[in-house]
């Protein structure tokens, strides 16, 4: 039989366990959610938690198509964004531009796109492949020959002459060749010059060409040319600039990175294009022969023309 002070007692320790429930239950809401840091106590330096950080206990495989001229650098600009971001890694596609595009423009959807030049980046977007993008460097345009220099070239004006009869350049549908004619169309001499044209399937093989002896001229790009290391810089050795245009014709190219529409991981593609412009990634990118976000350049937008061919000042 169940007494009233057994009754009392049952009653009694119903309400302790219910109230220790309560106290339990409040305080789990209280308790930060996800990868939530405690203000008072960060974490240690070099594993803050940045804009593209993965979800606690999940892994995110960042996929990034990288042309050859950003090889190294993006080596690079991976592990440091992979220290700043946990749970995510940085798988990296490192082919010819004039292969990442088509990929792109075929069905293929990486997080994000890094492009040495701009154009290939203009076409995606007006194909509707683009959801956002943003310039991360500079380059420009060289005129480079054979360190002998066997037809004697002085200024991109020789290029017509008869003793001239071959000049490397790349296809029109990628930069190098887009921004190359506009300077020979500028100086009326892309009529003058189509015959002696070597048009190579790859921007990269442009200096190659050179350095070889294989043709008497080759526009190329500048951070190519530049770079501090590397095979780009024994090329380079092996030839002699003629002209810079972004020097005297004001050109400058900007590089611009894209994240691809409906890609796996949209909110880290768009982290990894900021983290593009910190301090510390422009300045491995003036190692691979680029110019920085804040250095003096000529820049004109596309489908502008050239409103001065002074400088801005940094």
């Amino acid at each position: 039989m169940v007494t009233r002070r057994t009754k009392n007692m049952l009653t009694a320790v119903t309400l302790v366990v219910a109230a220790a429930a309560i106290v339990v239950l409040w305080g789990c809401s209280k308790q930060p959610s996800g990868a939530e840091v405690s203000s008072t106590t960060p974490p240690p330096e070099g594993e803050q938690s940045g804009p593209g950080t993965a979800p606690a206990g999940q892994e995110i495989v960042l996929d990034v198509y990288v042309p050859c001229a950003f090889a190294d650098a993006a080596t690079e600009i991976a592990a440091l964004f992979e220290k700043a971001n946990p749970g995510v890694r940085v798988n990296r596609t490192v082919e010819n531009v004039s292969t990442l595009k088509p990929r792109i423009a075929n069905g293929a959807k990486p997080d994000v796109f890094m492009c040495i030049g701009d154009r290939e980046v203009i076409d995606l977007e007006a194909k509707g492949l683009v959801d956002s993008k943003r310039d991360f460097c500079f380059t420009s345009i060289v005129l480079v020959v054979p360190q002998a220099n066997p037809a004697k070239i002085q200024t991109i004006k020789d290029l017509a002459k008869p003793e001239v009869k071959t000049i490397a350049l790349a296809a029109d549908d990628v930069s190098a060749g887009y921004y190359a004619r506009k300077v020979l169309e500028e100086n009326g001499l892309w009529d003058k010059v189509q015959k002696k044209l070597v048009r190579p399937k790859f921007p990269v093989e442009l200096l190659k060409l050179a350095s070889q002896g294989k043709v008497q001229a080759s526009l190329a790009y500048a951070a190519c040319f530049r770079a501090e290391g590397g095979d780009q810089k024994q090329t380079a050795a092996k030839i002699k600039l003629i002209t810079d245009f972004l020097d005297k014709y004001c050109q400058s190219v900007a590089c611009s990175a894209a994240v691809i529409k409906g890609c796996s991981n949209p909110e880290q593609a768009k982290a990894f294009l900021d983290f593009l412009t910190r301090p510390e990634c422009q300045e491995i990118f003036a190692k691979s022969g680029f110019m920085k976000l804040d250095d003096p350049k000529c820049f004109t937008p596309a489908g502008k023309e050239k409103a001065s061919a002074s400088k801005p000042s940094a």
